[in-house]
């Protein structure tokens, strides 16, 4: 399985923070009021990132022990990891929209409340983001002490499981 590059999730936050943008300035010239971001949700990204992160620390002890892991768990960890920074950059793009949005209105209480929420649910999303990409790095398997060979042109990288 190949891993997670740094432009995948810069093209994911770019691509779901020009839709927001697009989608929230539509529904504010409407005459609505901004979307607000509750405290609630910010708390259940970082429970998940946690989480996700606990897994993933969880299969990195038993590779660094040496123990036997059914390669199953190593699997869903890497793939709930991968997905988790994929959510995170999703969820980053969103509030950072909502932020740019709030921005400009900053002197008056209700943008400003929601100039917070969102900074708080960015720090939350970058998290989100760190966890995932902690949790699969905990999924590498490292190199065989046998092998001395380089892995052939073209394959996946062997420390990923």
């Amino acid at each position: 399985m190949q891993r997670l590059r740094w432009q995948t999730l810069l093209a994911v936050f770019l691509v779901a923070g020009a839709v927001s943008t697009i989608g929230l300035r539509a529904w504010v010239s409407r005459g609505n009021n901004p979307v607000p971001i509750p405290w609630i949700q910010i708390a259940l990204i970082l429970v998940l990132s946690v989480g996700v992160a606990l897994l993933g620390w969880r299969i990195r002890r038993f590779v660094g022990k040496g123990e036997l892991l059914n390669p199953v768990d190593a699997v869903r960890t890497l793939v709930l990891g991968q997905a988790t920074a994929v959510t995170g950059a999703i969820h980053l793009g969103y509030f950072t929209a909502q932020l740019v949005l709030a921005l400009p209105r900053l002197e008056a209480p209700d943008p400003r409340t929601q100039a917070w929420s969102a900074g708080g649910a960015i720090f939350a999303s970058v998290l989100m983001i760190a966890a995932g990409l902690f949790a699969e790095w905990c999924c590498r398997v490292p190199p065989d002490e046998d092998s001395e060979d380089p892995p052939p042109a073209g394959t996946a990288d062997p420390h990923v499981s």
